[in-house]
Parts: structure tokens; sequence; C-alpha cells
């Protein structure tokens, strides 16, 4: 367990990741970050969930599952933003407040990275749609144009599923196993 009074150094883009376009860490790096127990993390969330709304537990907390050191499956929980602060709401001194601090940074630049990511797709998407559109036209005009438009047909595929990948972040940035 770490001593209180000492702020540890760590990367505060370890402590979250995006899951299906949502930004979450997990109990694990919550013990970790803030030097409790993983029981007593666990215990804690299980407080907050009992004492707020189902609707709120079920948007902010899922149960998951990891594999610990000795081969044992464990449990843990995912927590948004919004839970993750209910839960540490109660941590208290200044090395508790350092690391809130950095773990709202961390969410807070995880959301930013997703955001320019849409956005990037968003216009990518634009223009494949005017490309795309003017390729069909010429399929429609003559046998000339017909034949560029095959040709035309495999580069914007190609394109099309670059600009998949990026309007999917979940599955750039995601990591299933917590960072330990």
């Amino acid at each position: 367990m770490n001593n209180p009074s000492v702020i540890p150094a760590f990367d505060f883009r370890n402590m979250v990741h995006a899951k299906d376009g949502e930004v979450i860490t997990n109990s694990l790096k919550v013990s970790q970050y803030f030097g409790k127990r993983h029981g007593d993390v666990l215990r804690k969330i299980d407080q907050v969930k009992a004492d707020c709304s189902n609707d709120f537990s079920q948007r902010n907390f899922a149960s998951a599952e990891y594999i610990d050191e000795q081969g044992k499956v464990r449990r843990m929980e995912s927590l948004t933003k919004d839970g993750w602060i209910m839960v540490v709401m109660g941590f208290t001194g200044k090395a508790a407040a350092a690391i809130k601090e950095s773990f709202i940074s961390a969410f807070n630049w995880m959301s930013e990275q997703l955001s320019r990511r849409m956005a990037i797709g968003e216009e990518m998407q634009h223009r494949y749609a005017i490309k795309e559109t003017r390729s069909k036209l010429k399929g429609t005009i003559g046998s000339r144009l017909m034949n560029e438009r095959k040709k035309e047909k495999r580069v914007l595929a190609v394109e099309h599923d670059h600009i998949a990948e990026i309007t999917q972040p979940g599955l750039l940035f995601t990591d299933e196993r917590p960072d330990l």
C-alpha cells in the first residue's frame, strides 16, 4: 500500500481508455493510483451503487473480470467518469486531490481524442460521399466513363474501409485487459 502523503508519478493517459465510444477506467486502476486495497475499492463501489438509483448505477458501473497474478479469475468494476466521481469523492488529502486532478485530466484528454477522431471521420465521410456520387454518375453516362468508374470503385472501397477505422475509435483505443 502506498504512503498517502507521497504522490506517485504516473502517466495520466494510462488511467482511462475508450470502450464503445465511451471513456472508462476500472477499479484496479483506482486502487493502484490511490494506494488502496482493491477489495476496499470494490466495497466502496458496492456502497455507491446501493445508494444511487438503478439507472445511475447501470449507466456508470459495469461488472467485469480479470485474471490475477496467481491465474485466478477475480471481480473488478468498470466506471465511467460520473461513476468514478461518485466513488472517489470521499477520498481526501493532498495526494488524493492530486490524483483526482490527474484522473479528471485523463478523462477529459480521452474524450477530446474521441471527439477529434469523430470530427476527422465526419469530414472524411463527407469528401468520400462527394467522390462516390461523382463516380456513380460517371458509370451512368457512357462506356468510357463506366471504365473509369470500375477503376474508382476499388480505390473508393479502400478509402471507405479507412474511414470506418477512423470513425470507430473504440476498436483503435480499447484495451480489454486492465493495465496493471
